[in-house]
């Protein structure tokens, strides 16, 4: 007893010392779509570099800019003179040897620059707001996508909890039947081979439970990647796929399939068509002349070791400003040259263009026919899946009174799941098709 009480204060002592975040991963997060959404845009990957991307064009926005205030540097420089040069004259007869330059000399200059005229940097000043709207619109395109595949996730894990559903509620008939008629088979009213098929329809059955536990971790798995979560933490999603399908035909008639011109990757092209526009323009102001303005300001100083440097006898300061005006007149062709190359540039994007249009239409016409077809297939699926539990009840009851075979009950648990799997398959194809027309037409998670 003693021994048992000192280890049960030991595990207390060492629950104590564990980390909080140890402690939290065991809590459970309860996660709807909505709350699923609003966790990935403030902790995905992919929206923090999103976000990260319009940073960085709004710094080079900036960088831009700057080259319309004047530039301003300073130069200095020291030198000290150990052997001068020399020189020698003869002055009546004697030779005379001349030392020219001084032991120590010190310059400092400050200058100053200003574009005044420079049509090529005021015609790349305006590229700063198209790179800002590509940037905007590349972090909108990366929502837009991430939201389409947690939306998927999430009916994912939805799909698999409701097929789960259906392979419990085949093990518990199985398991009761296999009860009953083990009880039968010791009683000696039915034969071994029935029991040992009803045995094995057991462990089928927990076979199908035991993938289907998998297939919901993994999808749960994939959803917190999504979301940006860590692996241990774990989740409990709320929902079935019937709450999902109830207002499918009111949710599909406000679809607006003419909102094609808001799909992202078109957006992102007539951006791009922008910016080679202004390209051009850039390129066409090359052609024209330059005007800046400078200003240079020097301070010199010159003595010998003997003297007292910093004087009015060695200081020699100067400065000086002045226009400097250049005019573009003939490099061989080159400013041409690249400019035919920017106008092929918008030729090919005006045909890739219309390429992506028309698949981008294709792909509209073809999740509208497949939310259509699985509007059908649900209803279908779902009278199937009722008419399948009513067969399933009167199998039970006929078998139990030996109107029915133990084949029959057999078959018809084989129907009730095949109708369940179906039913939740629909449900999952149609939601999974009105995500993608809904990335399509450019929607968000708003």
């Amino acid at each position: 007893m003693k021994q048992i009480i000192k280890k049960g204060v030991l595990v207390a002592v060492l629950i104590g010392l564990l980390p909080v975040g140890v402690l939290k991963a065991q809590d459970t997060l309860t996660v709807s779509l909505p709350k699923a959404l609003e966790i990935a845009m403030s902790k995905s990957p992919t929206i923090k570099v999103a976000n990260k991307e319009i940073e960085r064009v709004d710094y080079s926005k900036k960088e831009r800019l700057s080259a319309l205030f004047p530039t301003i540097s300073g130069s200095g420089t020291y030198s000290r003179t150990f052997a001068k040069s020399k020189s020698v004259i003869t002055m009546n007869g004697v030779p005379m040897i001349l030392e020219f330059g001084v032991d120590n000399s010190f310059s400092a200059g400050l200058s100053a620059a200003l574009p005044i005229i420079a049509p090529t940097l005021w015609a790349t000043l305006k590229m700063n707001e198209y790179d800002a709207q590509l940037a905007l619109e590349s972090a909108h395109s990366s929502q837009i996508s991430l939201v389409n595949q947690i939306k998927k996730a999430y009916y994912g894990i939805l799909l698999s909890q409701d097929s789960y559903d259906v392979f419990q509620r085949s093990y518990k008939n199985s398991f009761e039947n296999a009860n009953v008629i083990k009880n039968k088979y010791k009683q000696g009213t039915v034969s071994e081979y029935e029991w040992i098929r009803a045995d094995v329809q057991v462990k089928n059955a927990e076979s199908n439970i035991t993938s289907a536990e998998s297939a919901v971790n993994m999808s749960k798995l994939q959803l917190k990647i999504l979301m940006g979560l860590d692996m241990d933490v774990q989740i409990k999603v709320l929902g079935k796929l019937s709450d999902l399908e109830t207002e499918k035909y009111a949710e599909i008639m406000k679809v607006d399939t003419g909102a094609i011109a808001k799909n992202s990757d078109l957006v992102q092209f007539d951006i791009k068509s922008k910016q080679l526009d202004q390209s051009l323009k850039i390129q066409q102001s090359a052609w024209l002349p330059t005007l800046g303005a400078s200003i240079n300001y020097s301070y010199n100083s010159l003595g010998n070791d003997s003297q007292k440097m910093f004087n009015d006898y060695t200081n020699y300061p100067s400065s000086s400003a002045g226009l400097s005006l250049s005019i573009p007149i003939f490099q061989g062709g080159s400013k041409y040259f690249k400019y035919k190359q920017i106008k092929i540039q918008q030729d090919e994007l005006k045909i890739q263009r219309e390429n992506l249009k028309r698949n981008v239409d294709l792909q509209v016409l073809n999740c509208i026919d497949n939310i259509k077809k699985s509007i059908k297939k649900i209803e279908s699926n779902k009278d199937g899946l009722k008419q399948a539990e009513k067969a399933l009840s009167i199998s039970q009851k006929m078998y139990d009174v030996g109107g029915a075979t133990y084949l029959d009950l057999n078959n018809t648990e084989l129907a009730y799941i095949n109708a369940g799997l179906s039913y939740n398959q629909s449900v999952f194809d149609y939601l999974s098709a009105k995500s993608d027309l809904e990335k399509l037409l450019g929607k968000d998670s708003k």
